[in-house]
């Protein structure tokens, strides 16, 4: 049974700036995400905010989400190169969803 992918505005507008080879290649590991999203380079996030969040290595960006297991539900909170900035969104998390890849 597949995951539901759900990525915030925020990620879908930081997605929507990358450049058209580098969109397809993170929209391919999104997509595997939704088959199982521990695959690959995933590390749990460290620091009382970040409980629960994990970040995804895909290529040179980083995609950090929070899983929710009874629900089978990937929220994706930010996605960027792998830089401090990317987990700026801790600071201001929360925001509207925008559309589900399964």
């Amino acid at each position: 049974m597949p995951w539901l992918v759900r990525l915030s505005t925020d990620a879908g507008k930081q997605v929507e700036r990358l450049p058209a080879d580098r969109q397809d290649q993170l929209l391919r590991s999104l997509r595997e995400m939704a088959e199982d999203p521990f695959r690959g380079d995933v590390k749990p996030l460290k620091g009382r905010k970040s409980r629960g969040h994990y970040r995804k290595r895909a290529g040179r960006y980083r995609v950090i989400f929070l899983p929710q297991h009874q629900g089978r539900i990937i929220d994706i909170y930010a996605v960027g190169p792998k830089a401090q900035k990317t987990y700026h969104w801790l600071s201001r998390r929360g925001g509207s969803w925008r559309g589900a890849t399964n």
